[in-house]
């Protein structure tokens, strides 16, 4: 691999963030722990929009989501409708808790190309253990709710997909979860491996099973299984960016330590060839093991994500 931070055009792919707020206090997400540094707030729609006015002519997939609960902005469901109409692949990854009986004909309006349901339990007990402040049932009547009115509408979006995060309070669900998924009408289920940021939670809630853990552990540590190679492909084919507008370099920056620039102050396609991004791009290259965000990063991980079909 040659080491140097070449760029030959801009990323296919973008991460948005519509919110950093959360309605959930999960104890591993900086948004819901509370231990986010940067500042809490939400995108307004015209900034959104000149965002998407520098992207729509070379980009061709859009997270609407990095941070937060994305459907606690109230011009969502209006981003997603611009961002679709400007040609975008449009995938938004929600808890689920915001829909109801009088917004979901409004959601169904304007849906996303593919919609992320987190749910991460199959009764009060499993679910609530994570999915702190929320209830199964909210979230499985809000599931089959969206299922049933999508069908009923005979729309074919959005596409449904279940997100499982595998912990250990609910690997023995894996089996069920399958036909849960398949009796809710979902298009497809994904089990994932969990992130953690201490000792303490990595034996509090790091699966037994082998493969859903992504991490070694020991007495005293705890270590993600990645060989730390010198290359990161998400710094040339993604670009982040958060609610206020900052660029940084991929989605495991949560706090925006590393901020490129912002795309309010600049345009995108000046701060992908920057020479601050190319700086980043050149300290991965040559040392990533040396970069904090890095040593808890999968890039390397031969699995990370368990694709189940049904």
């Amino acid at each position: 691999m040659i080491k140097k931070p070449l760029i030959w055009g801009m990323p296919a792919a973008y991460s948005i963030e519509p919110t950093n707020l959360c309605n959930l206090k999960c104890p591993e997400c900086p948004s819901g722990a509370g231990t986010l540094t940067r500042k809490l707030g939400s995108m307004n729609y015209e900034n959104f929009v000149s965002i998407i006015d520098q992207i729509k002519d070379t980009a061709l997939y859009l997270q609407l989501f990095f941070q937060g609960e994305p459907y606690l902005n109230k011009e969502l469901t209006k981003m997603i409708a611009y961002a679709r109409k400007s040609k975008l692949y449009v995938s938004v990854s929600t808890n689920g808790l915001m829909f109801t009986g009088k917004n979901i004909d409004e959601i169904l309006k304007s849906p996303p190309d593919k919609l992320i349901f987190s749910l991460d339990g199959l009764d009060e007990k499993s679910y609530q253990n994570y999915r702190v402040g929320g209830t199964f049932r909210g979230a499985d009547e809000s599931l089959r709710m969206l299922i049933n009115k999508r069908n009923e509408f005979k729309n074919k979006l959005p596409f449904v997909e279940i997100r499982f995060l595998v912990m250990k309070q609910n690997e023995h669900l894996i089996e069920q979860a399958k036909e849960y998924a398949e009796g809710t009408g979902a298009d497809r289920i994904y089990f994932k491996s969990m992130q953690v940021y201490s000792l303490e939670s990595a034996n509090k809630l790091l699966p037994t099973k082998v493969k859903f853990n992504r991490y070694k552990v020991s007495e005293n540590s705890f270590k993600i299984k990645s060989e730390f190679h010198n290359y990161c492909f998400a710094l040339w084919k993604t670009c982040v960016v958060t609610w206020q507008g900052d660029v940084v370099p991929c989605c495991f920056d949560k706090d925006a330590l590393f901020k490129i620039s912002n795309v309010l102050d600049s345009h995108l396609s000046t701060i992908w060839t920057s020479e601050n991004f190319n700086k980043f791009r050149l300290k991965v290259l040559t040392s990533r093991k040396n970069v904090d965000m890095c040593t808890n990063c999968t890039e390397g991980l031969k699995v990370n994500i368990l694709n189940n079909d049904y």
